[in-house]
């Protein structure tokens, strides 16, 4: 028995209560092969071009690399969604993060397009996506 449900993933994406955005999920029809696999799609599982609203946890992860003489900082922009909500995601399907704002209608973060880099799923529902900002 998994040691958490289906409506624990949906309370940590929750846009209300929980940590979640909203953003646009879009299948690229290129992307012939399957990144869980690293086979060929299936005449089934072929990206479809479909897209549609998911939520997902946004994370810009902060890193620095040591240099030579001076260290470089950055940040890897990461995402974290429910396998249900994108179950056929692969390396270069796209995610357009609405923009985030306050309640008064403040903008926090501005629409932002990202490519995904890497889908790492975790087997236990959740699935943390690499992104690279556009």
């Amino acid at each position: 028995m998994p040691l958490e449900s289906a409506a624990d993933f949906n309370s940590y994406v929750d846009t209300t209560t929980g940590h979640g955005v909203t953003a646009t999920f879009i299948e690229v029809q290129s992307a012939l092969w399957d990144s869980r696999t690293t086979l060929i799609d299936t005449w089934y599982d072929i990206d479809s071009g479909n897209s549609y609203t998911i939520n997902l946890i946004i994370d810009q992860e902060y890193f620095s690399i040591a240099g030579g003489t001076v260290p470089v900082d950055g940040y890897q922009p990461r995402a974290i969604i429910k396998a249900t909500d994108a179950p056929y995601i692969s390396q270069g399907d796209k995610i357009i993060l609405d923009a985030i704002t306050t309640n008064k209608g403040n903008t926090l973060v501005p629409t932002t397009e990202f490519i995904v880099q890497t889908v790492e799923p975790d087997n236990t529902g959740l699935v943390q996506l690499v992104l690279e900002e556009q």
